[in-house]
């Protein structure tokens, strides 16, 4: 019986690490689309979701933690309970980093809407985007193969980040396009975090499948980020 119900929280501790990352999923959309529309409106509903999101997460941690200290689980177990542990924190800094950016849409800088700048970033939303949800699918279905493709797409997403440094150069000598072009450059890094969010999520997959714990890449160290 005991076993039972362990098997049953763990279940249940997945559902809720999965359910947060759609929403956050979500979230990342809708922010996207708030900074494509200047939408204050909508940049505020990201912000107000993000409880929703600390929500889950903290349900999430405290089940995990619980099973830890009263289950003692092993092996194969306790890679899955590590996986969703840590998983779970990339989550909720992912949903921090979507508040980041609708906060930028808030602060209001007249940013033009035919920048190149901003049709880049359109496209790292996008590839931000896909990067997190492969990184979901692939936890789901206990995908090693999958989980292994996001370093080579987050590769993508560092090029659009690096152009947009590149591309950057060209407001220096005007003073208040320069402002509101930096502000598009750390929300490009913001979500650059994403994709390497992403990526260790898909690490960790590929741990909880094969007992090897290895990154991917070395351009995702969480504990440096911006959050």
């Amino acid at each position: 019986m005991v076993r039972i119900n362990f098997a049953e929280e763990l279940d249940t501790a997945e559902s809720s690490l999965l359910a947060g990352g759609r929403m956050v999923l979500e979230q990342l959309g809708s922010v996207m689309l708030a900074l494509e529309r200047r939408d204050p409106g909508l940049a505020r509903e990201v912000i107000e979701g993000d409880d929703r999101v600390d929500d889950v997460y903290l349900a999430t941690e405290t089940r995990v933690l619980s099973l830890l200290a009263l289950q003692a689980p092993v092996a194969r177990d306790l890679r899955l309970v590590n996986a969703i542990l840590h998983s779970n924190g990339h989550i909720e800094r992912v949903g921090d980093l979507c508040v980041n950016i609708a906060k930028f849409v808030l602060n209001g800088l007249p940013y033009p809407s035919n920048s190149p700048m901003l049709t880049r970033l359109q496209e790292m939303g996008i590839r931000a985007g896909e990067l997190l949800d492969i990184a979901l699918r692939a936890f789901s279905a206990r995908d090693a193969d999958l989980a292994e493709e996001l370093p080579v797409k987050d590769n993508v997403l560092d090029r659009l980040n690096r152009g947009m440094l590149q591309e950057l150069k060209q407001y220096a000598g005007d003073e208040q396009s320069f402002e509101w072009a930096v502000n598009l450059v750390l929300v490009a890094r913001y979500l650059e975090r994403i994709g390497d969010h992403s990526v260790d999520i898909g690490e960790r997959t590929s741990y909880m499948v094969t007992g090897v714990m290895r990154e991917f890449t070395d351009a995702s160290h969480p504990e440096n980020d911006l959050r």
